[in-house]
């Protein structure tokens, strides 16, 4: 009887040690990557703001793509419309507007790339994209992004190159030569 006593406090013990060894670990685990789940609240975001729009350059066409380009939101935004805002500068005809794309059911790991592009109607070509990448932030909250249409450089790669001219690896670090095709 004293046998079957002890031996049953020993598992009671045993399972309240347990018990508080699984509640420590569960307190204390944290995952090192989160994600944004598309459901709920946890809506991947990205906020764009497009600087220098203005009638001369026509209507702009806002895109956004996630997860290798899987996932894309894409806006056309009217150049003369209400909600496109004066931009408080002596630029004077210069405006900004915002634009939210949201991706719900759509799962967006922290670290994964996002890219953010804009074209405008009057340089409906490739050589007018002007585009931003971003990586998704850990943190709980939408990502940004500040495009400019008076954006005055491009890329190495966008220069355009004269008749029988090689690239030289000077040329890579020297960006003075660049020029708009």
């Amino acid at each position: 009887m004293y046998l079957t006593y002890i031996q049953t406090r020993i598992v009671i013990l045993t399972g309240v040690i347990g018990m508080n060894l699984i509640l420590f670990a569960a307190t204390f685990t944290t995952s090192p990557i989160q994600a944004e789940t598309g459901k709920g609240e946890d809506i991947f975001k990205v906020i764009m703001t497009i600087f220098g729009i203005d009638k001369s350059k026509g209507d702009v066409i806002a895109i956004v793509t996630a997860n290798n380009g899987e996932a894309s939101r894409v806006k056309f935004l009217d150049s003369e419309a209400p909600y496109i805002v004066p931009l408080n500068s002596t630029a004077g005809d210069s405006h900004l507007v915002e634009y939210v794309a949201t991706f719900p059911n759509v799962t967006v790991n922290a670290g994964d790339e996002y890219k953010a592009c804009v074209l405008t109607t009057k340089d409906l070509n490739s050589d007018g994209l002007i585009c931003n990448t971003g990586q998704n932030s850990p943190a709980n909250r939408p990502e940004f992004v500040d495009i400019s249409l008076n954006a005055t450089t491009t890329s190495p790669e966008d220069r355009v190159m004269e008749e029988g001219e090689d690239r030289t690896s000077e040329d890579e670090d020297d960006r003075s030569f660049l020029s708009v095709k």
